[in-house]
């Protein structure tokens, strides 16, 4: 799950090279490709620090593929720095191997700390996870799932 989850960090960090380059993402990473932003619309608002991408929204990044209905970056007041990245609505992440999808989804990049929010359903090769919230520290490499957890694995 560990490599599922440097690729989440990569994506939420893509706008921030500095921090793409500070979080420790293993070798082969995406965070050196170029990155493309979709969405029906975008509306930047100075007054809150915040970027929204609405409709449609999509960020690919190599494998890397981040979907919701809403995809909302916040900064640091008077920085560029990326304080917390927030998709809503229809979430789905892939990177190439694994897929979450849930409601919602949200990375705090001062805790380090990665939380998947409502209906949560994590697919990895031969194991499909269910629950209410899936949070992970990238700091402790800690996960936990919870909320009506159910475990599926498929034999080979």
């Amino acid at each position: 799950m560990s490599k599922f989850l440097f690729s989440i960090l990569a994506i939420c960090t893509l706008t921030s090279p500095v921090l793409a380059q500070s979080t420790g993402l293993p070798d082969g990473s995406n965070a050196a490709l170029p990155v493309e932003a979709t969405a029906d619309d975008l509306v930047v608002n100075t007054n809150e620090n915040s970027a929204i991408f609405s409709g449609n929204a999509k960020v690919i990044q190599g494998v890397l593929d981040l979907q919701a209905d809403e995809i909302t970056v916040f900064f640091e007041e008077g920085d560029q720095n990326i304080k917390t990245v927030k998709a809503s609505g229809q979430v789905k992440f892939t990177n190439g191997q694994e897929t979450a999808e849930a409601l919602e989804a949200q990375f705090d990049v001062a805790s380090q700390i990665i939380t998947f929010s409502g209906s949560v359903i994590l697919r990895q090769t031969q194991t499909v996870l269910t629950g209410n919230l899936l949070t992970y520290n990238i700091t402790t490499s800690r996960s936990k799932m919870s909320g009506n957890v159910k475990t599926v694995f498929m034999p080979k």
